[in-house]
């Protein structure tokens, strides 16, 4: 019940002490001497270009000194950079990543303001604008599920995630993304706002009619403050609220949103800066300039107590500042230039032989499925099954009795309609350590998140150097009656961008294996269950088996020709196709690739090397696709065993189609597999 005394408003007020005062002071006169002499020093970084915040430091001091960089987490932008010392990220690391040396935290993958480090809580800020905001929501959600669930240490430490981003970055869905996460899980994440009002050379007028982005979040639901970003001390006083509110709440935590005013007074890079007369009128540049946050934060430092600051204090630490930053840039003599490329793929434990199928019982496809995700599930705390409507068995019913066993610990659980949310929730649970495996209702739904996927999750390892173990399963293929949104199949375009394995398991028995070893692969998984084969049963052992990825079946021997194909629906008639031919003498071999990427080269080289002519099927187009690089392998390395040129069979140009009748005629069917094969057995 209200009590009289809950009546009366109270506000706790945050104060800097005159150590925090002078600590801010300081980190303010190094980033900003640091984005100076970046900014000076840009010439020696070409061909690659120079991002700084200079103008707007206020926001990224004020913000990471009122939180912990112990435990706290960081998604930074492109302007905050130059403050990473204070999450200690060394000066040092920050110039060799802009040149991209081989001493650079990435080797030279990636450049300058594209950085990110899990260790030290950063997550990897990439060029598309939000990614890592919304990555950072599952990166902070993983943290206290392995604190609460895993560890259960009883630490008494809230992390809490700031994520920066510009008003340019309000623009793109994964803003929308990041937002509908942290508030539909009640994370705590505090979205501090750079509203330099430029994206580039874009005014802020075309991001949003209404410049009160503020607005827009409280339509989330979230707590918002609008604040002028080039005074250090307001950002580290709404931020410390904003922390203190968080890590003291008694009910749902309510995310923060900070709108910081500011301006920015270079170019979107160093070297565009001469530039800005174009498009920013240098009058309004000149009266940002006069609000440089060092010079306020000089004034306000000025009015406290002389022993705290003064002239000579301001001197010192400002000569302090210049001199650590002029010393960091001397490190730079010794880096080099990059000279190795690196693997894309984490190798992988040897796994435990698959088990001989010597079993009576036979469940469907789906259920193996099922089957596979209660084992792993159980055997592994750290897996996580999310996407939409799984707590009810999803829409395929693939996940049906998981809520009732897992439910109760957060381990599978409903995420919203929104496929870039679930990426990058998945992404963000996989940095945290855990074993992520989201659903996608549908394969194309996957490109929803496409950026996501293939600009982040398969670049990671390459990059960094780190593990990203997450499973994506994406329920695919035509074979019934839906549509283009429902049946189209891309892994032609998934395998082209390199870092993601691709599944295709034809049968039961090998759905829960490759399942099981997707969970233990430690790289990113893309599951490809054949939707119209889910009731279709097999031989499935009980206990936990597990089928190497990257390893093709033999389905049937033969001499005559090669049947190269993968999926349950094209390996299932490719088999009645070869059943066909034989009954004409004609003996066909059949290979079901089973993965795409990696593929086993190695078993269609043998096959194709002993009957010297080969078909490729697939339910995919047939132009750009699977077949057309496979086909290009064996021209390259089969040529001399060939005795006629590879045929490629997949669907016909155009969308998937909506009746069973056009579907007949789009995809492979029995009788063109057996008229393909005819043809090139005949010459």
């Amino acid at each position: 019940m209200p009590h009289s005394r809950d009546f009366t408003p109270r506000r706790k007020l945050f104060i800097p002490t005159p150590e925090e005062y002078l600590t801010m002071y300081r980190r303010l006169a190094e980033m900003t001497y640091f984005g100076k002499m970046l900014d000076e020093r840009k010439e020696e970084f070409k061909p690659l270009k120079v991002f700084t915040g200079l103008g707007q430091e206020a926001i990224y001091v004020g913000a990471m000194s009122a939180a912990e960089s112990s435990y706290d987490l960081l998604a930074p932008d492109h302007r905050s950079t130059c403050a990473l010392p204070i999450w200690r990220v060394a000066e040092e690391e920050i110039i060799a990543q802009y040149g991209a040396f081989a001493e650079s935290l990435y080797g030279g993958y990636n450049f300058g303001i594209h950085i990110g480090d899990t260790k030290r809580r950063v997550v990897r800020f990439i060029s598309d604008m939000g990614a890592n905001t919304a990555i950072g929501t599952g990166v902070i959600d993983g943290v206290y599920y392995v604190r609460d669930y895993i560890e259960k240490n009883g630490s008494e430490q809230n992390p809490v995630l700031l994520a920066f981003f510009g008003d340019g970055a309000m623009s793109h869905a994964n803003i929308h993304s990041a937002f509908l996460l942290a508030t539909t899980r009640h994370l705590p994440v505090v979205f501090i706002l750079n509203n330099n009002q430029l994206a580039i050379r874009t005014l802020i007028e075309y991001q949003n009619p209404d410049p009160e982005f503020a607005k827009r979040a409280a339509g989330y639901g979230m707590r918002t403050r609008t604040i002028f970003g080039n005074d250090t001390v307001l950002v580290w006083r709404a931020v410390s609220e904003a922390l203190y509110d968080i890590r003291n709440t008694k009910d749902l935590c309510v995310p923060w949103f900070i709108s910081c005013q500011t301006f920015r007074v270079s170019g979107h890079n160093a070297h565009e800066t001469g530039e800005m007369w174009k498009y920013v009128p240098r009058e309004l540049r000149r009266e940002w300039e006069g609000r440089n946050p060092l010079e306020l934060y000089s004034l306000i430092l000025m009015s406290q107590k002389d022993e705290v600051f003064n002239e000579k204090k301001k001197d010192e630490i400002l000569a302090e500042a210049k001199a650590k930053i002029e010393k960091a840039f001397e490190a730079k003599k010794k880096f080099t230039a990059p000279s190795k490329l690196k693997p894309v793929f984490k190798n992988c434990d040897p796994l435990i032989p698959p088990l001989q199928p010597e079993t009576s019982r036979e469940i469907s496809y789906g259920s193996a499925i099922n089957e596979a995700l209660q084992q792993a599930m159980e055997s592994h705390r750290k897996i996580r099954v999310f996407g939409q409507d799984v707590e009810l068995g999803g829409v395929h019913g693939i996940t049906k009795d998981l809520f009732e066993k897992f439910g109760g610990e957060q381990r599978i659980f409903n995420m919203p309609l929104d496929e870039n949310a679930i990426m990058a929730f998945a992404i963000g649970q996989a940095l945290a350590k855990l074993t992520p495996c989201a659903e996608m209702q549908f394969f194309p739904f996957t490109e929803y998140a496409l950026a996501l996927l293939t600009r982040f999750a398969a670049t990671h390892f390459a990059v960094t150097g780190e593990n990203l173990g997450m499973v994506l399963r994406t329920p695919c293929g035509g074979g019934f009656s839906s549509n283009e949104e429902h049946q189209k199949m891309i892994e032609a375009v998934l395998a082209h961008a390199g870092g993601l394995k691709i599944v295709f398991p034809s049968t039961p028995y090998d759905a829960k294996g490759l399942l099981l070893s997707a969970f233990c692969d430690g790289n990113p998984v893309i599951f490809c269950e054949q939707i119209a084969r889910y009731s279709k049963k097999g031989a499935v052992p009980e206990e936990m088996y597990f089928v190497p990825i990257g390893k093709a079946a033999l389905r049937k021997e033969g001499k005559d020709i090669s049947l190269i194909t993968y999926g349950a629906l094209m390996v299932e008639r490719t088999i009645k196709a070869a059943e066909m031919l034989k009954t004409e003498n004609i003996d066909a071999e059949v290979l079901d690739l089973r993965t795409i990427v990696p593929m086993d080269k190695e078993a269609v080289l043998t096959s194709v090397k002993k009957t010297g002519k080969a078909i490729i099927i697939h339910e995919a187009k047939k132009d750009f696709g699977v077949g057309a690089e496979i086909s290009a392998y064996l021209n390259e390395f089969a040529f001399h065993s060939l005795n006629s040129p590879v045929v490629r069979l997949g669907a016909k140009e155009g969308p998937a189609t909506a009746r069973m009748e056009l579907e007949l005629l789009r995809l492979p069917q029995i009788e063109d597999i057996v008229l393909a094969a005819k043809g090139v057995y005949y010459g």
